[in-house]
């Protein structure tokens, strides 16, 4: 367990696209926890005047800017995932600002609170060592199939537009070897928030790494 921030446990919580993640954040929430999304921070810090867009327009040319200024992300990512190369030059200009704003967004919320739980929820969590901060790392996993449908229907992508997202990310065997806990997404809605349920009050207790 880490040493500094004790009065307030922060865990971190990341799945494969499609996997279910913020289904699961949104229920700690629900229950209490104080949620921080790295893709909200991520998204705002490429809008137009933000931190991270004058560097990333640099690194990626105007083919990737709309009509009216903006970052196509839909073109930028199309970029990114079909060249490992261009990713990892993507993470490396946002996610050291996104790790500063979670904790930053933490810190205010949570500095006078003895008790509260931070819950983090990230997709590149093992990718970007963020999980060695943490108290206690949770990964949400489904069927690949399971996750391929679920994008398919929710962003409107072919099945090889999915793939080629999942391919770049850390295989989920990897991923679960690093998790403290494991949330199994292959069934209801109502099946999740059991699970998140019961992990919420072993949290509460002062349960992290075992």
């Amino acid at each position: 367990m880490t040493t500094e921030h004790r009065q307030y446990l922060k865990i971190g919580l990341t799945g494969g696209i499609g996997s279910g993640k913020t289904t699961a954040a949104k229920r700690f929430l629900a229950l209490g926890a104080r949620v921080y999304h790295a893709d909200e921070i991520s998204r705002r810090a490429l809008d137009p005047g933000a931190v991270c867009y004058d560097r990333v327009v640099s690194a990626f040319g105007q083919e990737i800017l709309r009509e009216d200024g903006t970052i196509d992300r839909k073109r930028l990512g199309q970029i990114v995932f079909a060249d490992a190369e261009k990713l990892q030059l993507l993470n490396g200009i946002i996610h050291p600002y996104v790790i500063d704003e979670l904790f930053a967004r933490a810190e205010q919320d949570l500095a006078d609170e003895e008790n509260g739980i931070a819950i983090f929820e990230v997709p590149l969590l093992f990718e970007s060592g963020l999980h060695e901060k943490m108290d206690h790392n949770i990964v949400v996993s489904s069927t690949e199939e399971n996750r391929i449908q679920r994008v398919m229907e929710r962003d409107n992508l072919t099945r090889e537009q999915v793939l080629s997202r999942i391919r770049a990310q850390m295989p989920e065997e990897e991923k679960l070897l690093l998790a403290d806990s494991v949330l199994l997404n292959d069934g209801s809605a109502e099946d999740l928030h059991c699970q998140v349920d019961a992990l919420y009050e072993m949290l509460k207790a002062g349960g992290t790494r075992a």
